[in-house]
Order: structure tokens, then sequence, then C-alpha cells
């Protein structure tokens, strides 16, 4: 009688309850997360109606009253604590440069594509200066009449025919010449665009035919044989992070973790997001998995303490409210039973939380068979207590 009842009353829950709406499957981590949250908050809310029932129908029928559940749990004890703030990062080459015209020209020929290796010094790509040719011809010819009149001059001056004015004028006309065809020369040989750095072509930014100007960048390059991990931290994490310090970077595409120092750390604050900036150096064995502008994490330590009241999160529920709680076995008139105990949380960090107030060092937490209970209700040990804390292995 009594299972065909507790039956009755969740297939009339279930029934209150309509046709389930039609759900998406969750792929990315946050609509993943987020489907958690919800699922967490429908089983607290079930739970309650659950229980709320229980209750009810112990009152009318008196034979429903539960019998003692069997449950498992651990005595707490103080444990240290620590917090680490995740922060997103990208994976960066530690050296790049582009290469670019020193004058403008078309260019006739480029020599590399996105993703060829480059060596410092290898011909990148050579610009047009038909220009520059036709202005030193015409440069020779003029240069080469100042040449004679200035040697006439010179015989005629030597003889003490003419005036001086004449001779230096003749004189500074074919040396400035002169000048003039060293300085086109010089513009004749940047012709060539040569590599500054040896590594990868990222990006090719002119072809062949297109018009160059000087400083302009026709070519990227990275070093990809050296990475860096370079995080965007809040200010409020100025005084955590130090120098050489180790820390855990995440890449998330490769579900690869490694832990490395803090090479660098910026010295200003970006004015409008407030960061600043942490650059990790990547080991050298992990230089050949990863790839530049990969995403990233960096988990930084930011609180650590010692005598502190930790739990697991699972198991702590929560009220329709907000309220959250624990159950604790506790014993009443010679019986024990578990208590509804409200707790205040802290931080919280791979499934552990800090209980601020509401559970003391001593408490017997339940950890197994806590959902479902309701308060007062008789339990059973179903293995021996362990202790938190202190130890993980089972107490004798």
């Amino acid at each position: 009688m009594r299972y065909f009842s507790v039956s009755l009353l969740f297939t009339l829950l279930l029934s209150t309850c309509g046709p389930a709406p039609e759900e998406t499957n969750p792929e990315t981590a946050e609509e993943i997360q987020e489907a958690l949250r919800t699922r967490r908050a429908e089983l607290r809310t079930l739970t309650k109606e659950v229980e709320d029932l229980e209750v009810k129908l112990a009152e009318v029928d008196p034979s429903f009253a539960p019998n003692a559940t069997l449950v498992a749990y651990e005595t707490v004890a103080p444990s240290s604590f620590s917090n680490f703030a995740e922060v997103q990062a990208t994976v960066r080459a530690s050296e790049s440069a582009v290469a670019s015209p020193e004058i403008p020209g078309r260019i006739l020929r480029m020599n590399f594509e996105e993703g060829d290796p480059i060596r410092k010094g290898q011909l990148v790509a050579t610009l047009d200066v038909e220009g520059t040719e036709t202005q030193r011809a015409e440069l020779e010819t003029a240069a080469s009449l100042a040449k004679t009149i200035y040697e006439r001059q010179q015989k005629l001056w030597d003889q003490n025919i003419g005036s001086e004015i004449q001779y230096l004028q003749a004189k500074n006309n074919y040396e400035r010449l002169q000048q003039q065809l060293k300085s086109i020369d010089v513009q004749a040989n940047k012709r060539n665009v040569y590599a500054p750095l040896s590594g990868t072509v990222e990006q090719v930014m002119m072809r062949t035919g297109e018009s160059a100007m000087p400083g302009a960048p026709i070519l990227s390059i990275i070093n990809t044989n050296d990475l860096d991990v370079v995080a965007d931290a809040p200010e409020d994490l100025l005084t955590k992070v130090k120098l050489r310090q180790q820390v855990k970077v995440k890449v998330p595409a490769l579900n690869l973790e490694f832990n490395a120092p803090v090479s660098r750390i910026g010295r200003t604050v970006d004015p409008a997001n407030r960061t600043f900036e942490i650059e990790v150096d990547v080991p050298r064995q992990y230089v050949s998995q990863l790839k530049a502008n990969l995403l990233a994490e960096v988990e930084v330590l930011d609180f650590e303490a010692q005598d502190l009241i930790v739990v697991s999160q699972d198991q702590i529920q929560q009220d329709v409210d907000g309220q959250r709680y624990v159950f604790t076995a506790q014993e009443v008139d010679g019986e024990l039973v578990a208590r509804k105990t409200y707790v205040r949380t802290g931080r919280n960090y791979n499934n552990r939380a800090v209980i601020e107030s509401g559970l003391d060092a001593g408490a017997r937490i339940i950890t197994s068979g806590s959902r479902g209970l309701t308060d007062g209700q008789p339990i059973a040990l179903s293995q021996s207590p362990v202790q938190t804390g202190t130890t993980d292995n089972p107490t004798k």
C-alpha cells in the first residue's frame, strides 16, 4: 500500500509538469554550464516539492513516516584552501617583424607565400625602380658636361686665365652632380626588400603588381621557435602576481595543461579595461604542439589560507529562496537524525567551497544519501564515517 501511494504521488507530480520542452544539445562550455545550472535548479525545486509531499503524507498517514535512511557522513575538520583566478590569454610568437620597402615602387616579384619558412636576409620582394634609372641617366649626362666644363676651367685657372668665381662655380656644379649620382645609386640599391627576421611568414599584405610605399608592410614574419602566453589580468591581481611565479596554463582546444613561470609583468595598466599584461614562457617541450593566436587560460593564485571549514560543493543544497544548506547527522533522544543546517559560503574553487558560517569543526556532515532527506528524518550509517581536512582515508 505504501509503495503504491508514493508511486502515485510521483506520477501526479510529474503529470503537473506538463510535456518537456524541446531542448537543444549543448556543445560549448558556456552552454553546458548554463544547462547544468538549469538542471540543478530544477532538481532542487523538485527535491523540495518531494520533501513537502512526504511530510504531508506522513502527517496524514503515520505509516508513511520515513524509516531510517542509510547515509554516510564525514566529521568536519579545519583544512587549507587555495583559490585561483582564471585569466583569458593568447599564445603569441616571442618575436615578430614586418618587411617593408624604403622607397616607393611597384612590386615586380614576391618570393614568399603565407606559411613559408624564411631566413633573416632572404630576398622577400623586388621593386620596379625604372623611374630611378631614368633619373640616373639624365644625371650622368649632366655630370659628363659638368666634368668637361670643370676640367677646362681648371686648365684656364692654372694659366691665370679667367676669374676664380667661374672656376669655383664649375667645380661646385660637377661635385654636386656626383653626389646626386651617389644618392641615386643608394636609392636603386633599395629596390630589394629583405627579411628582417628568421621564422615563418604569417601574412602577405601585398602581391606582385601592387604599388608599395616606404614603411608600409608587405609581409609579416613570426618566430614560432619560441612562444609566450600573454594574458590581460585585472588590476586587483597586481599584488598577487610575482615574477618567476609558477602558474598553470590551460589550452582548451588541445586539452593541454602545463605549469610555467611568469617571465614578464606589464608596467602599465590599460585605462580602457583596467588590466595589465602577464607573459608566461612556454616550455620547450610544448612549443611544437602550440600555434600562435591559440586561446588559453592562466590560473593565478589569488587566495590561500589555513584552518578553514571547507566542504565539497556536491554536499551543498539550495532552497527555492536561494538559502544554502547541508545535512548534518545529530543525535536526538538517542536516535541519529538528519538536521538541515543553513550555511553561508565564501570562495570556491575546484568543487570546494569555504563555509563562512553555519558549520563548525566537529560537525558530522552527510556526504552520501543527503538528497531527498528531510529535517529530523531518522538515518543510519551505511559505512564508517571519515574525517575531512586532515586525511582522505576512512577512520576506524
